[in-house]
Order: C-alpha cells, then sequence, then structure tokens
C-alpha cells in the first residue's frame, strides 16, 4: 500500500512540475516575444528607463528558460509544501530524481 501511495505521490508531483514548466515557459516566450516587436518602438520614443527594463528582464528571461526546470522543481516545492506526503518526497528531490521515475 505504500509503494502505491508513493507512487501516487511521485505522479501528483510530476504533473505540478510539468504544468509549472509549460505555463512558465509559455509566459516567458510570450513577453519575449512582444518585448522583440516593442524594442524598435522603445528607441524611438527615447524611453531609456522602459528599454532597460525590458534588456534586463529578457536576459532573466532567458537564463529562466535554461533553467527552468529546476525553477518549477523549486516552485513546486513551494506550492506543495502544505501536503505531507508531498513535503517527505520532496525533501531531497532533484530534477533527475523526476526524470527517472
Amino acid at each position: 500500500m505504500t509503494n502505491e501511495n508513493d507512487s501516487q505521490t511521485l505522479q501528483k508531483i510530476k504533473k505540478v512540475h510539468d504544468r509549472i514548466v509549460i505555463s512558465v515557459g509559455m509566459v516567458m516566450g510570450i513577453a519575449l516575444s512582444s518585448y522583440f516587436f516593442t524594442f524598435g518602438m522603445l528607441i524611438d520614443r527615447n524611453a531609456t528607463f522602459m528599454l532597460w527594463f525590458q534588456m534586463i528582464t529578457s536576459v532573466l528571461f532567458i537564463f529562466g528558460l535554461v533553467y527552468i526546470k529546476p525553477l518549477a522543481l523549486l516552485l513546486a516545492k513551494i506550492l506543495l509544501s502544505s501536503d505531507s506526503d508531498c513535503r517527505q518526497m520532496l525533501k531531497g528531490m532533484k530534477v533527475t530524481d523526476l526524470e527517472k521515475g
């Protein structure tokens, strides 16, 4: 029974992790796409603050996309911290543990 419970808990963690990866990836991708089309407009308007904001956040988004799976695991740990079964399983979990199981 405990093995089945662990399997269900692992499936729940994987499901939450996958949803976070997809959601965060889509938001970052859409933001980067809209940044691409507004860089020229900001240069023409001489809006230096917004241009710097977009440049800094686009670099952060690119790093976020490179490290999206560890970032999503951190967010999953935060979201599932109230569930005791998930908390125990997430304690020492790494991204490779999710890909194996």
